[in-house]
């Protein structure tokens, strides 16, 4: 079983700029298109403003990677992460998976990279076992990956959600919820992925979403619980991840790794 995206909605359990555990539909097609990058006047090169730079995260105009992940015991699905916009103060993040394109919006800030939502514009999408919903984002607080990470180094992350829930057999009912992560640093490793082999910052993300909606005048309560551990190559970005979580007593478990990159 997989949670899956529509156009505009996206999961939003894993804190990373990996954004896309079990994000697409897990049918085995692994075709990647690679998407159209924003057109640069002659004679330019794509920049990154100091703000905005981030050794674990290259935020240059151009700069793509393709991953590949496997969700529980099912099929390999490949996507494409890129840079389509960077901005003196923040950049556009665009995930193109075989049958649609998400994006989202970053903030580059003094200490650190903030995104600005969840993927996929402001809405929030979950489908699991009939319980679907539609959230946005709303007030978003902390970093999601700092300027500087030393040994042993805390963060946290968060943002508010509200919108709407259905479950089987019921209407469409109002809802509100909290996205919380806190993340820490956990040591540094040697990574082989396909893409190569690298020496890698090694971060740990609890993750908390709590969701209470009303049905028929009572209160009903949607959870998950995660944890994710995330390998970043300075001057590549995101290597590799494995998220392991629950949702409502239902375990799942997701591998994510980098495939190839190309950074301007």
């Amino acid at each position: 079983m997989c949670f899956k995206f529509r156009p505009a909605t996206v999961i939003f359990f894993t804190l990373s700029l990996l954004t896309t555990a079990c994000l697409a539909d897990n049918s085995g097609n692994s075709d990647v298109v690679l998407p159209i990058l924003q057109t640069l006047e002659p004679g330019t090169s794509p920049t990154t403003s100091e703000i905005c730079s981030n050794s674990l995260y290259p935020t240059r105009q151009g700069s793509s990677w393709v991953y590949s992940s496997i969700w529980g015991t099912g099929g390999p699905f490949t996507y494409t992460n890129s840079i389509t916009e960077a901005r003196a103060d923040g950049f556009t993040l665009t995930s193109q998976f075989a049958d649609f394109t998400r994006a989202q919006e970053w903030s580059c800030q003094p200490d650190g990279l903030k995104a600005l939502q969840p993927g996929g514009g402001s809405a929030v999408g979950i489908s699991l076992q009939g319980v679907t919903a539609d959230l946005n984002a709303l007030e978003v607080t902390g970093i999601s990956l700092p300027k500087n990470i030393v040994q042993g180094a805390q963060w946290q992350y968060g943002m508010s959600l509200e919108g709407t829930v259905v479950m089987p057999d019921n209407p469409q009912a109002p809802a509100k919820g909290i996205y919380s992560v806190v993340v820490q640093e956990a040591g540094r490793e040697t990574i082989t992925v396909p893409a190569g082999t690298f020496e890698a910052i090694k971060i740990q993300s609890n993750s908390t979403v709590d969701i209470m909606s009303v049905f028929a005048g009572m209160e009903v309560p949607i959870k998950f619980n995660g944890t994710t551990i995330t390998w970043y190559a300075p001057g590549v970005g995101y290597i590799k991840s494995v998220e392991n979580g629950d949702f409502g007593g239902e375990a799942f478990s997701t591998t994510t790794e980098l495939q190839s990159y190309s950074i301007p």
